[in-house]
């Protein structure tokens, strides 16, 4: 029609361009720029976040099991390790593919390296490269809570799951709880 009818709406927008540099080649309008530009996020890829790697992948596995009405509870070692070793050219994206394509494929409780795309699967050993080096132990107690969390708390079930004794899990959780760490809420 062609009365004016007041509106309240924001806009996102997102581009794995630099904006900038297109408008200096005419390739984006600068109005338009200027228009879009009124908090701009820069968020890196995910080949640069690998800490952000694992808990995404866990996110999406949650959902999509759900969805597809299975009964995964995680990833095995070996599988978070593909996941880490790989650089993500398809970003977040092609890593919610990929958890889609591993629940689909899975016949198990745990993902597995057999479960995963080729791309994934065809990977050369290679030391993960990342920013943010973590120590060993801190890994150790961020896997451990989190089998425990997927579980809903299942000790017996965790230390079977984790292939280690029930006593050597509760030492480990006293550990945790003696370091600060809130074992039952993670």
């Amino acid at each position: 029609e062609n009365k004016s009818r007041p509106i309240n709406v924001r806009v996102v927008a997102a581009t794995n361009r630099n904006l900038a540099d297109e408008i200096s080649q005419g390739n984006f309008r600068q109005d338009l720029y200027y228009r879009l530009k009124v908090i701009e996020l820069q968020v890196p890829p995910l080949r640069e976040r690998h800490e952000d790697i694992m808990p995404l992948a866990r996110l999406f596995l949650g959902k999509l099991s759900k969805n597809m009405d299975r009964q995964i509870t995680g990833f095995t070692p070996n599988a978070a390790a593909q996941f880490l070793r790989y650089s993500w050219p398809g970003n977040v994206r092609e890593l919610q593919n990929a958890v889609e394509y591993a629940v689909a494929m899975c016949q198990d409780k745990q993902i597995d390296i057999d479960d995963l795309p080729c791309d994934l699967r065809a990977l050369s050993l290679r030391p993960v490269v990342s920013d943010c080096i973590r120590p060993l132990d801190e890994i150790e107690r961020d896997y451990i809570l989190g089998v425990l969390r997927a579980l809903g708390g299942n000790k017996v079930q965790a230390a079977a799951e984790l292939n280690i004794g029930l006593a050597t899990l509760y030492r480990k959780l006293k550990e945790y709880e003696a370091q600060g760490i809130d074992v039952e809420q993670r």
